[in-house]
């Protein structure tokens, strides 16, 4: 189990692959998809673990308490001739109609989808962020959805100095969902990735906005586990957002990175 731990943090974050907390998390998924968004139908998992085919190409990430239990967790479905999960439900604008041929990758042979893929270089290196749930005891407004986003309106725009403006966000800002984001981003990054796609709703983007997560939309609103809008996002452009904007998050983030990881920029 990789750690991922941010100071002072009331969690460990960590890769949970090979761990009985993988199992965890489906049941979490379960909870949250299944019983109270109703997402799911819950007889279609009668094991009370919500899983789904992409989960073997994935990385899984939680959020473990301090009690040693699993209180969040999200995926990163890994390229694949497959695709992502996004395809299965969403449409695209038209410089990103070529995810559309991808859409249906048995319809396209090996070549086709190589081909495909050099022609828009970030295929090669996408990652999917899908599956992310909070347990509901961590969720403490009506509003909060699936996440933690106890704090968003409680997060300010700070006129002060920049330090001033660091320890607002250090105070405020959703511990579990950017523990999650941190861990991910490392695993990313030792993966190769380079951008991240996600279909998310409205309330968790404009979260991730406000920490610089510059994802953009690549297609309509659909109705896929309630109204969301697929995005890309580079993570070249998240990295030097949060570096410019939240300097003391962005070395939280890049704290345990490989050297040969570490954006140069970071170095100078």
């Amino acid at each position: 189990m990789v750690k991922s731990e941010a100071p002072m943090s009331h969690f460990d974050f960590c890769i949970i692959d090979g761990t009985q907390y993988l199992q965890d998390s489906y049941a979490l998924r379960y909870e949250v998809y299944c019983n109270e968004q109703h997402f799911l139908a819950p007889e279609d998992f009668p094991s009370r673990l919500e899983t789904d085919s992409y989960d073997n190409n994935s990385i899984h990430v939680g959020a473990i308490n301090r009690e040693g239990g699993l209180v969040g967790t999200l995926r990163l479905v890994l390229p694949s001739a497959r695709g992502f999960p996004f395809y299965e439900h969403c449409q695209f604008f038209g410089e990103y109609k070529h995810l559309s041929s991808l859409a249906n990758p048995a319809l396209l042979s090996a070549a086709e989808i190589s081909r495909l893929a050099v022609s828009k270089s970030y295929l090669l290196t996408a990652a999917e962020i899908s599956r992310l749930a909070v347990s509901k005891s961590y969720r403490r407004r009506t509003n909060d959805g699936l996440y933690d986003l106890s704090s968003q309106e409680d997060i300010e725009i700070p006129t002060g100095s920049e330090n001033e403006m660091t320890l607002a966000h250090r105070r405020r800002r959703p511990e579990i969902i950017l523990g999650l984001y941190k861990t991910m981003y490392q695993a990313s990054k030792r993966q190769g990735i380079t951008h991240w796609f996600a279909a998310m709703e409205k309330t968790l983007l404009r979260l991730l906005y406000r920490y610089q997560f510059g994802f953009i939309p690549i297609g309509p609103e659909v109705d896929y586990y309630g109204p969301v809008t697929p995005y890309l996002a580079e993570i070249a452009h998240i990295e030097a957002g949060i570096r410019q904007r939240c300097p003391e998050m962005y070395a939280e983030f890049i704290q345990g990175l490989e050297p040969e990881l570490v954006p140069e920029a970071a170095n100078r």
